[in-house]
């Protein structure tokens, strides 16, 4: 089930026995730990990754540019020179970084070769144009922090992505959250659709057109940000944030490792912290158990090969 930046602090807090707690240390300490639990997740599930392509712009005769947001570890990379897409080879060592970089005159005017560093990332030969970098990357997502909004109501249209408010103040900041309706009473409450863009505080865009009907009247919904892992991942993390809290802020050692057992295996009496243990089924373990196999085929986006231009040629022919 997915959950929001709100269920999770409403299941922590839950977990903790203070339901309906604005106490602000609390508060505090749960967005911070749920922000290293979602980033130790991240680390762990190397065969998950929700990719969205990320692209940057060279400067004809600059080496090294900085990574785009959310950016963590590169899988592909593409340049795209006039309307051809070259695929950057990954170089990774200084030595021979260093003896490339050592030749005075290039090979090619067309970039071959990425060099990445902690912060930035060079590019071999250096870029004599604007060229789109585009990469295909494991995704770090941000911390989430932000509330559910609820305000107003909102009407839909079968098959348009727009969505109208009434008394709302969308936000350009909700792009990218998803948005689910809340009302009972309507028949297609409950399916969430990501925000792809904000028009005006009472009009936003949909990534997929609504797929219910059309609404007669306004009904009440709700923008969360939500975790972009497995969604049978999400309630874990307040499970996570719940053995900080108690290892933390409480001193409470007992039930840390209580509710951490169940962080890492779904059973708050297994200690179990073998990655691979396929007796687990639960829990962060368990999660990392069922997509192990996924190779990196089976990404959400994903790059494949370009062939040679005789090959389209030859495609072409016999088509």
């Amino acid at each position: 089930m997915r959950m929001t930046f709100t269920d999770l602090k409403n299941t922590f807090l839950r977990n903790i026995g203070k339901e309906g707690s604005t106490d602000t240390t609390i508060i505090a300490d749960f967005k911070q730990n749920l922000s290293q639990r979602y980033q130790m997740i991240f680390g762990h599930l190397k065969n998950f990754q929700t990719q969205v392509p990320k692209t940057a712009s060279t400067v004809a005769g600059q080496q090294y540019y900085h990574y785009p947001l959310g950016v963590s570890k590169i899988d592909d990379v593409v340049v795209t020179v006039g309307s051809v897409q070259f695929p950057l080879s990954v170089m990774n060592a200084q030595h021979t970084w260093d003896v490339m970089n050592a030749i005075q005159i290039q090979p090619s005017a067309i970039p071959q070769f990425i060099f990445p560093r902690r912060n930035d990332f060079g590019i071999w030969p250096i870029p004599q144009g604007v060229y789109t970098i585009t990469f295909y990357h494991y995704l770090r997502d941000r911390s989430l922090l932000v509330d559910d909004y609820t305000d107003g109501t909102v009407s839909f249209t079968l098959g348009d992505a727009t969505v109208t408010g009434t008394a709302t103040t969308f936000t350009d900041a909700m792009v990218g959250r998803w948005l689910e309706v809340t009302d009972t009473d309507s028949a297609d409450y409950g399916w969430w659709y990501r925000i792809s863009s904000v028009t005006d505080a009472t009009h936003l865009e949909l990534e997929n057109s609504w797929q219910g009907t059309t609404t007669t009247s306004a009904v009440t919904y709700r923008i969360g940000q939500t975790p972009e892992i497995p969604e049978e991942g999400h309630k874990m993390l307040a499970d996570g944030a719940t053995a900080d809290y108690y290892g933390g802020i409480r001193a409470d050692d007992e039930k840390a490792t209580a509710w951490n057992n169940k962080f890492w295996t779904g059973d708050m009496n297994n200690n179990t912290r073998k990655l691979g243990d396929d007796n687990i089924k639960g829990g962060l373990i368990g999660l990392v158990n069922t997509y192990q196999d996924r190779d990196e085929s089976a990404l959400v986006t994903s790059q494949p090969k370009t062939f040679p231009p005789q090959f389209k040629v030859w495609a072409t022919t016999i088509s």
